[in-house]
């Protein structure tokens, strides 16, 4: 039994799901009635946002936090210690709202824009990722090659843009080091106990468990691996939403947005297969079949498919964003995954179980077909062999341009299968925003 949480653990590394969100809740979201009756905005900081509703904030947090605790199963309690507390003091006020909402205290949370594929700085400053994210990453030079831009406090911005913008934010390290285990001090008082899954001494790694929901394996799968009950996707979901709720109703409309737009990208992470299985196309029996193996101390078939799903994982993000970008610069409004975030399944209404049935289900549904699809039209060196690691390929870069050229009808092939994902995470969207601002 020790060894089931390696396989499935580890498994889960890589934590991003979709990538480039701004590139796909823009189409998501851009032709919607609701913009017709809704004004720009005036940009303010998250410090003045909390000094201007503290009072109802503390109230507010706290009101959240028991609702959480009644009616999130496995949730794990915020401390009363970290709750929210109007003291009036400016100083430690933004410490303050990242310790009750348990983010890394460390998050940027600028003033900014992301700029698409061909969109123009214009008169605003250009800033490079490392001021919006916590990463380490080049130069302050690298501003130049950037697609954020500076936003000062008191710039009009339209909603949509704020919107589209924080739907891609919580990638940039709201959820890392927050674990017992991960050697960080925010991690010791935050109350999640240990890293559930995944490497805890891997920065990145530590996020994953607020980026995936795994909430449709089979019972004897969670009796192995009790583990992966304990994830916090539907936490952050619910947080954010009600937040953005709870400042539409405070007259702070930008920051209404921006909350929306961070409880978007946690529920269409979910959409995404290998954010909603820890193991796309391994059964549960072939799952407990490779741990008895490894309990034998023949552990050669965990460590392939462990390798060989983190791959694949990555390979699909990699093509997936290549695509994406492409049509965006080409201005290919008729290219597949445009047509499909702009045409959605029937949204359905966001309710307590939303996250865990209606946003998640078809993902897992879907895990092992797409899987599949993915080792029998990408390079089998990139999909199929378990003695490379991905990341070490420079084809990685341009493998979407490599199997258009090679085989363009495995490529059409391709594109339907994550187009088919991309209605629903289009209808996600929808779901989180009608549940806030109405149709």
């Amino acid at each position: 039994m020790i060894f089931l949480p390696a396989l499935l653990a580890a498994a889960a590394l890589p934590a991003g799901a979709w990538s480039g969100h701004h590139m796909l809740s823009r189409p998501v979201l851009e032709d919607l009635d609701v913009w017709d009756r809704k004004d720009s905005v005036q940009a303010i900081t998250l410090k003045r946002f909390l000094l201007e509703t503290e009072q109802a904030l503390a109230a507010f947090l706290e009101q959240q936090e028991a609702w959480s605790r009644g009616n999130l199963p496995h949730y794990k309690p915020r401390p009363d210690a970290l709750a929210f507390r109007a003291t009036g003091n400016k100083e430690d006020v933004l410490l303050r709202f990242f310790h009750a909402v348990r983010m890394n205290p460390q998050s940027k949370v600028p003033l900014y824009l992301q700029l698409l594929p061909l969109q123009t700085a214009g008169n605003r400053e250009k800033i490079s990722l490392r001021q919006v994210s916590i990463w380490a990453v080049e130069p302050e030079a690298d501003a130049d090659n950037s697609s954020f831009v500076k936003v000062e406090p008191g710039d009009r911005l339209h909603p949509l843009d704020v919107l589209v913008t924080a739907n891609d934010e919580p990638d940039y390290g709201f959820d890392i080091g927050l674990f017992e285990d991960n050697k960080t001090v925010h991690g010791k008082k935050y109350g999640f106990g240990e890293q559930p899954f995944g490497n805890p001494h891997l920065p990145y790694s530590s996020q994953a468990p607020f980026h995936m929901g795994f909430y449709h394996e089979s019972r004897i799968v969670y009796a192995f691996g009790p583990f992966l009950h304990r994830t916090y996707l539907d936490y952050r979901v619910h947080l954010f939403r009600d937040l953005s709720r709870f400042a539409f109703e405070h007259g702070q409309p930008y920051w209404g947005w921006r909350f929306m737009g961070w409880s978007m990208h946690y529920a269409g992470d979910i959409t995404m297969p290998w954010h909603s299985r820890p193991l796309p196309g391994y059964s549960a029996l072939r799952m407990l079949w490779i741990n008895f193996k490894a309990m034998l101390g023949f552990t050669r078939s965990r460590d392939e498919a462990i390798q060989l799903s983190s791959n694949r994982h990555i390979v699909l993000e990699a093509y997936q964003r290549q695509e994406m970008e492409k049509a965006w610069r080409d201005q290919d409004h008729q290219h597949p995954l445009f047509r499909a975030l702009r045409d959605p399944y029937p949204v359905v209404p966001f309710t307590r179980e939303f996250v865990r049935q209606d946003a998640s289900k078809r993902a897992a549904r879907k895990a092992g077909s797409l899987d599949r699809l993915l080792t029998g039209t990408l390079p089998e060196e990139m999909v199929s062999d378990p003695a490379v690691e991905v990341t070490h390929l420079e084809s990685l870069d341009r493998v979407a341009e490599q199997l258009h050229a090679e085989d363009p009808g495995a490529a059409a092939e391709l594109n339907d299968a994550i187009a088919e994902r991309f209605r629903d995470y289009s209808m996600v969207l929808r779901s989180v925003l009608y549940s806030v601002v109405g149709q």
